[in-house]
């Protein structure tokens, strides 16, 4: 064989290789799209960082996502659980910190959330008065969603803890612990 064909055939079947490779990771990466696509969420490209940190930083099997902030359609998700917001908005707010999650986890796996075997852990952060007591209801939003999405391994071990402020004035922050494959 002519050195030119040699490389010629190996490059077809190098080709033909990541074609398969492709065409495999396409049908194992509709699983979890298709979920979001059955719950109606959409998740947008990783957000950049606003100050000096990366949105997310894989160690080992474990993929640590930094805080997350409620960014919804209508911007950033302001205010004061027990002041001027109800749980049931905290909770809104919660489900668009767990998205914006997902932005950065869909990125750490390369693009395929099939990759994630469990959600580790998650830990919330509500901006509310001295006296709100449901911050575990408003990180729920993060939670649940998980939870629809991929079942008991979408569920973590988990804090809900209150603050008397966040950055941006912002209601709430969710960061998140996973294991992939």
């Amino acid at each position: 064989m002519k050195r030119r064909n040699f490389f010629a055939a190996a490059g077809a079947t190098a080709l033909g290789a990541s074609l398969l490779a492709s065409k495999a990771n396409a049908q194992s990466a509709g699983k979890v799209d298709a979920k979001l696509a059955e719950l109606g969420v959409e998740v947008a490209a990783a957000a950049a960082p606003v100050a000096a940190y990366v949105g997310w930083r894989k160690v080992g099997k474990l993929v640590y996502i930094a805080g997350q902030v409620p960014s919804g359609p209508d911007g950033l998700v302001t205010g004061k659980l027990g002041d001027n917001m109800t749980t049931e908005q905290g909770y809104q707010a919660a489900r668009y910190c767990g998205i914006n999650i997902l932005s950065q986890l869909k990125s750490a796996c390369d693009g395929d959330l099939d990759k994630v075997k469990q959600c580790i852990q998650i830990q919330g952060l509500v901006n509310s008065t001295d006296d709100f007591t449901e911050q575990h209801l408003v990180v729920n939003g993060t939670s649940e969603l998980f939870r629809d999405i991929w079942g008991e391994p979408g569920l973590a071990a988990r804090a809900a803890v209150g603050t008397n402020s966040l950055p941006l004035g912002i209601c709430c922050e969710v960061l998140a612990v996973f294991e992939v494959a």
